[in-house]
C-alpha cells in the first residue's frame, strides 16, 4: 500500500490542502554503486530542482542521503543557512563500520562542509561525539529537555538567522508513535512536539529544502508508513504555506 495515496489531504489545523500548493513526485535516484557516486547523483537531482525554483524534498532510507542534498544547497546558496535536524542520534562520528558515509556520520560531514547544525530529540551518542559537542560549542536539544517542557523550541532556534534546511530522521519520534526505523531509541519526541517545532521553524525562517529519512517499513503494519507520509506532507504544507521566497526566486 502506498500510504501517501490513501491519506486525507486536508490538514484541519493548517486550514489547507498542501497538495494544492504544488507537489511533484519524481522517479527515484539511482542509489547503486559507491557512496560518493550516489551522493553525486543526489546532489545533481536536488540541484536541478533548485534551478527549477522548486522546494526539494528528499526521501531516503539511510540518513546519508542528506549529505547529497546539502552539497547541492551549498553549491547554490553558499554556507548561509542552518541545518535543523530531528534525530535520536547526534550522527557526529568521524566514521562508522569503516566508512565516513554512514548514517552515523552525516552531521559530522555537514559540519565539515562548514554548515551550522541544530539538533532536537537527541538521546543517544558515543563518548567521542559528546566530546565534539563540547569542543565545538554545539547545542543539541536533548529529548529529556523537551520532556521537561519549558523553552526547548526557543533553545533550538536561539541564534539561528537566515534560511534553513530541515532534516527529519523518523527515529527522533518516540518509538510509541514510530517503531519502524532501523535504530529506535526510547524516550523520543511526541507527534505534537515535532509538529510545534516544525511550525515554529517555518513561521520564522525560509525553508530551502527538507528530507525525511530512516523509515524501515514493517510488513503487514502500514500505520508507521502513514505516520511518515503525514509528517512529510505537513512539513511541506508548513514550508509552502509560509509564502517566504527562497533565494533566487523573483
Amino acid at each position: 500500500m502506498c500510504a501517501s495515496g490513501h491519506m486525507e489531504l486536508y490538514e484541519p489545523d493548517l486550514g489547507l490542502e498542501p497538495y494544492r500548493l504544488g507537489i511533484l513526485t519524481l522517479p527515484p535516484v539511482d542509489v547503486s554503486g559507491p557512496a560518493e557516486r550516489v551522493l553525486g547523483r543526489i546532489a545533481e537531482a536536488v540541484s536541478a530542482q533548485i534551478a527549477a525554483r522548486r522546494l526539494p524534498a528528499v526521501l531516503g532510507g539511510e540518513h546519508t542521503v542528506t549529505l547529497g542534498a546539502l552539497r547541492a544547497m551549498v553549491r547554490h546558496y553558499g554556507l548561509d543557512f542552518t541545518v535543523m535536524v530531528l534525530d535520536a542520534h547526534l550522527d557526529l562520528r568521524e566514521e562508522f563500520e569503516g566508512t565516513a558515509y554512514s548514517h552515523a556520520c552525516v552531521m559530522k560531514r555537514a559540519l565539515d562542509l562548514g554548515l551550522a547544525v541544530r539538533q532536537v530529540g537527541i538521546r543517544s551518542c558515543s563518548v567521542e561525539e559528546a566530546k565534539l559537542v563540547e569542543e565545538r560549542g554545539l547545542c543539541p536539544v536533548w529529548a529529556w529537555e523537551a520532556d521537561q517542557g519549558g523553552q526547548w523550541i526557543e533553545k533550538s532556534l536561539q541564534g539561528v538567522s537566515g534560511p534553513v534546511y530541515v532534516s527529519l530522521d523518523v527515529d527522533g519520534l518516540d518509538p510509541s508513535c514510530m517503531p519502524a526505523t532501523g535504530t529506535p531509541e526510547p524516550g523520543g519526541l511526541s507527534w505534537y512536539q515535532v509538529n510545534r517545532w516544525l511550525a515554529e521553524i517555518c513561521k520564522r525562517h525560509q525553508v530551502l529544502g527538507l528530507d525525511l529519512v530512516e523509515l524501515a517499513p514493517m510488513t503487514h503494519q502500514p500505520a508507521w508508513d502513514f505516520t511518515a507520509a503525514r509528517l512529510l506532507y505537513r512539513a511541506l504544507g508548513l514550508a509552502l504555506r509560509s509564502g517566504q521566497p527562497r533565494p533566487g526566486w523573483d
